[in-house]
């Protein structure tokens, strides 16, 4: 049976594309693989970076991030949200069916930083109303874990983040599912105490959608989060691939900019680890 690939739950692939096409071709080369799938908050990942590359197998499978946080010192290497939303429909063109366009709005966060309120809470709604009006079926968002390392670097930043109530929780979720059914489309939570198991990496819809109905592993994976429902796969990538995006929120291994990114993209820009 042919495998998943993930590429990748530990770094941002647009800035590792290079050595990940190269393990990707050299370790699952297109006959060994049932299906890619691509985390990404940056359409040219696949819409160019990687595209000669994934155009080769037979399936890919696209997780795309808008938090809406895009372009702020939130995350300053990020593309805004507009932009990556606009991108929608070449994408939807090249993964051949929109069911294989799921996006995330993932985390939902609140920080303060002085008397500046950093939040994404009002932004997701419309978000997904828009990338629902272009075709977009599916969702995914969590509320943001307040890692310890995380937090750190938040004191560094002059950050604090604003933790949520149970209740304001589910007032939100409640409305979120319910923008998402009024679009058409569902709202799946991410590894979110008290929401059911869901699937990110789903085997059984992999199959359904793949080319010729093959079909790919649905045990359960190992060695991923209590709550996460995600079917086999292995992944391509580590945390020391250190992403440049400077996300302020991340549980991974971010650098942070010495300045925003005016110009996605630019990889010239020098970073300093963080």
């Amino acid at each position: 049976m042919r495998v998943v690939v993930s590429l990748s739950r530990r770094t941002e692939p647009y800035f590792h594309a290079e050595k990940l096409a190269e393990l990707l071709l050299r370790r699952y080369p297109p006959e060994r693989v049932h299906t890619v799938v691509v985390w990404t908050k940056f359409p040219a990942t696949v819409l160019s970076k990687l595209h000669r590359v994934l155009s080769q197998y037979d399936q890919v499978y696209l997780h795309l991030t808008v938090t809406g946080f895009g372009g702020t010192v939130v995350e300053p290497g990020v593309p805004p949200a507009e932009k990556v939303l606009g991108s929608i429909p070449e994408l939807i063109s090249f993964l051949g069916d929109p069911r294989r366009l799921r996006l995330r709005p993932d985390p939902l966060a609140t920080f303060r930083r002085g008397r500046e309120v950093y939040s994404n809470l009002h932004l997701v709604p419309e978000i997904i109303r828009k990338a629902a009006s272009l075709g977009v079926k599916s969702f995914s968002s969590s509320f943001m874990t307040l890692y310890p390392k995380v937090e750190e670097r938040l004191k560094r930043e002059g950050f604090s983040f604003i933790a949520l109530g149970e209740e304001e929780k589910q007032y939100i979720w409640r409305h979120l599912e319910k923008v998402a059914q009024e679009s058409g489309a569902k709202l799946f939570a991410c590894c979110v105490p008290g929401l059911p198991k869901s699937r990110c990496i789903d085997g059984y819809l992999l199959t359904l959608l793949h080319p010729r109905k093959e079909p790919c592993r649905t045990n359960e994976a190992v060695g991923q989060r209590e709550l996460c429902g995600c079917t086999h796969s292995v992944d391509l990538g580590w945390y020391t691939m250190k992403c440049p995006a400077g996300c302020l929120y991340c549980y991974g291994s971010p650098l942070r900019p010495r300045r925003n990114l005016t110009n996605i993209g630019d990889e010239r820009l020098n970073y300093f680890e963080n």
